[in-house]
C-alpha cells in the first residue's frame, strides 16, 4: 500500500482572482472571502496535491466558533459537513482526518472537557469526518512557558509524561467504545503516546487489544531520526495488516525506511510552510532542488518606514525603487531585460532591508541563481503555468501561498513517489532532512 499523505489545514486559501500588478484583491474575494477563495485542492485539478486534509478542531474552536444549526447539530459556519466546508468536490478521493489539536492545550493538566471521548466522537460524527483520532494528550519532554514575562522551557519528568500516556489511553478506550455503540459513521484512530520505544510499543498494544485497526503516533517531532526509527521498529511487529499514521513528522530521505515499517500514513506541513520560512528553500523545482524566492516586501511596510526614514529616504523614493524592482522582475520573464539590470534593480531596493554585506552578497548569489534557472518556466503544475514568475516572488500571502501549494505539489507528485534517495539530488537531501 502507498503511504498517504495528509496536509494540516490552517484556513490556507488564495483569491483565484487576485490582481498581482497592483496587488489587489477580486471584489469577490472583499465581498466573501470564504466563499470567493479557493484551496489546494481546488486548483490543483489534474493531479492531487495530497492524500487528504487534518483538521484540527482546536483551530476552528477558537478562530471560527463552531455554532449550531437549527436542528441543534454543531456546524462550522453553518455548514454541517467537512467536507463541504473545505470544499470538496463529491466524489473526490480526498479524505478528512479530525483530531483535537493536542498542542493547543498541551500546557493544560488535561485536556479541556470540550474534548472528552464522548464530545469528539460526537462532533466527528456529525460533521461527516472520513477519519477521527481519539482525544490525547502530549507526552513530551520539555514544555514552553511563560515565567516573568519571558518564555523559557521547562523539563516534564517521566511520571507526567507517563499520566499524560495513561490519560490518552483511558480516553482512546471511551473513544472507541462510543464509536462502537452508537455505530457512527468514521473510521477511528487510537492515538498512542509515549516518550520511549518501549512505552510507544505498549500504548500501540493496549490500542490495538481495545479494537482499533488504525493508530496514529503523537509527540514525534521531538524526536532526531535514529530516535524515531527505533520508535518504529518497536510498534512494527505489533502492526499486522493494521494501519499506523503519524503525526506532523516529514522526513523524506527516510520515506522508504518509513513505508517498510508499517507506516501508512503521515501529515505534515514542511513543504507549504518552507515558501516563507527559509531564505534558501522558498521554491522547490521538480528535479528536487530548492531555490529562494525573491523578496520585494511593500514599501508601505511600517519597519521598512521607519528604517528608510532615519536614512533620509522619502517614502515616494521608497515606492519607486519598489516598483522598479517588481517590473525589471516581469520585464526579466519577458526576455526585455537581461539578468544583470534585474537583479541591480531588485538589489538596490533589497540593500535596504538588509544590513550587513555579507547577507547582501548571500543573498544576491541566491536571487542571481533563481533568475538564471527560471525554475517556474520548467514546472507543469498549473499555479507556476498560469502566475508565471509571480510564484517566486517572496510578497504577500497571495504569492506566499501559492508557492507553498506548489512546493507540496511537487512534493506529492515528484519527490514522494520517487522513494529511493538514489532518485533525489544530494543538494534536495540534504536540504530536507
Amino acid at each position: 500500500m502507498t503511504m498517504k499523505f495528509f496536509l494540516p489545514d490552517w484556513e490556507d486559501r488564495v483569491d483565484p482572482n487576485f490582481e498581482f500588478v497592483n496587488d489587489e484583491f477580486s471584489p469577490g474575494h472583499v465581498n466573501n472571502s470564504y466563499k470567493n477563495d479557493v484551496y489546494a485542492h481546488q486548483i490543483y485539478s489534474k493531479k492531487p496535491v495530497y492524500d487528504g486534509i487534518l483538521f484540527s478542531l482546536s483551530n476552528f474552536e477558537s478562530k471560527l466558533k463552531l455554532g449550531t444549526n437549527g436542528n441543534g447539530m454543531r456546524t462550522i459556519r453553518g455548514i454541517s459537513s467537512v467536507k463541504e466546508y473545505l470544499k470538496i468536490p463529491k466524489y473526490s478521493r480526498i479524505k478528512i482526518m479530525g483530531d483535537c489539536g493536542a498542542f493547543s492545550y498541551v500546557t493544560e493538566y488535561e485536556p479541556p472537557p470540550e474534548y472528552s471521548p464522548e464530545k469528539t466522537a460526537s462532533l466527528y460524527s456529525s460533521l461527516k469526518f472520513d477519519f477521527g483520532v481519539s482525544p490525547d494528550h502530549m507526552a513530551i519532554k520539555f514544555l514552553q512557558v511563560k515565567e516573568n514575562g519571558k518564555r523559557t522551557y521547562k523539563e516534564l519528568p517521566e511520571s507526567e509524561r507517563e499520566r499524560r500516556r495513561q490519560i490518552t489511553l483511558r480516553n482512546s478506550e471511551e473513544f472507541i467504545s462510543i464509536v462502537k455503540e452508537k455505530k457512527l459513521k468514521f473510521r477511528p484512530i487510537g492515538a498512542a503516546q509515549g516518550y520511549s520505544p518501549e512505552t510507544y510499543a505498549d500504548s500501540v498494544e493496549k490500542l490495538i487489544s481495545q479494537g482499533y485497526d488504525y493508530v496514529a503516533l503523537g509527540s514525534l517531532v521531538q524526536y532526531n531520526n535514529g530516535e524515531l526509527l527505533k520508535i518504529l521498529r518497536s510498534v512494527q511487529p505489533l502492526l499486522e495488516d493494521r494501519d499506523l499514521h503519524l503525526f506532523g513528522v516529514l522526513r523524506p530521505s527516510y520515506i522508504n525506511e518509513f513505508e517498510k515499517l508499517g507506516v501508512t500514513s503521515f501529515d505534515s506541513a514542511s513543504f507549504f510552510r518552507k515558501a516563507w520560512l527559509r531564505s534558501g528553500q522558498n521554491y522547490l523545482s521538480s528535479d528536487g532542488k530548492w531555490y529562494s524566492a525573491i523578496r520585494i516586501p511593500f514599501s508601505s511596510n511600517r519597519n521598512l518606514l521607519k528604517a528608510t526614514s532615519e536614512l533620509g529616504i522619502s517614502q515616494s523614493s521608497l515606492e519607486t525603487l519598489e516598483k522598479r524592482a517588481y517590473e525589471s522582475l516581469i520585464s526579466y520573464s519577458r526576455g526585455e531585460i537581461d539578468v544583470d539590470e534585474a537583479l541591480a534593480n531588485v538589489m538596490e531596493y533589497d540593500k535596504l532591508l538588509t544590513r550587513s554585506s555579507k547577507g547582501e552578497e548571500n543573498l544576491e548569489h541566491r536571487y542571481r541563481r533563481t533568475l538564471e534557472s527560471r525554475p517556474w518556466e520548467k514546472c507543469g503544475c498549473e499555479i507556476c503555468q498560469k502566475n508565471g514568475i509571480e510564484v517566486i516572488i517572496f510578497r504577500g500571502a497571495n504569492r506566499n501561498k501559492r508557492r507553498g501549494f506548489h512546493n507540496t505539489w511537487v512534493f506529492k507528485n515528484q519527490l514522494m513517489p520517487a522513494r529511493l534517495q538514489a532518485e533525489l539530488k544530494p543538494d534536495a537531501l540534504s536540504a530536507l532532512e
